[in-house]
């Protein structure tokens, strides 16, 4: 039997098997993390960032997927499906921040990229947000820990625009 038949044969069997029950055979922490995300409830599966990696689904070494997006490309792959609200798109307002420039730039520094904070399989919301800030931003000025003007608790997005990371007005 040759090895194109032998590879029909295997795969028939995972014919009805929806992608993400094959991706959870070796990325089961991942594909359960995805499961809960508003992504895969709307339909979305692992081959929309990653393609059908087919020689990835059926290799018995490593092979990697079809696609994996580098930082630089997630900004615009995110962008495509959410444009924002605001005046400007949020791929526009990210690629004016510092964290953009350095993102888009390829620098060697590395930065945030919407992943870092949205999560990328999982979602981060609140305070999961704000242990990713404090990964790079350790130290903080003192108005960072001061109580805000307004009433909001302290954190990072209650003083900065989430994707310019400039101070909101009326902020000080």
């Amino acid at each position: 039997m040759g090895p194109l038949v032998l590879l029909i044969l295997l795969s028939f069997p995972l014919a009805g098997q929806k992608l993400h029950e094959l991706c959870g055979v070796c990325h089961g922490e991942v594909v359960k993390d995805f499961l809960n995300h508003p992504h895969f409830q709307k339909g979305l599966t692992c081959s929309i960032c990653h393609g059908e990696s087919l020689q990835h689904r059926t290799s018995q070494g490593h092979t990697e997927p079809d696609r994996i997006a580098s930082p630089h490309e997630i900004p615009e792959l995110c962008g495509s499906c959410h444009p924002g609200k605001g005046p400007a798109p949020i791929a526009t307002q990210y690629s004016q921040s510092k964290h953009g420039k350095l993102v888009l730039g390829q620098s060697k520094v590395r930065a945030a990229h919407c992943g870092t904070c949205h999560g990328v399989h999982d979602r981060r919301e609140g305070k999961a947000v704000e242990v990713q800030c404090k990964r790079c931003h350790t130290r903080l000025p003192a108005s960072c820990s001061a109580r805000p003007s307004r009433t909001a608790a302290v954190s990072c997005a209650a003083c900065h625009s989430p994707h310019t990371l400039l101070v909101l007005s009326g902020v000080r």
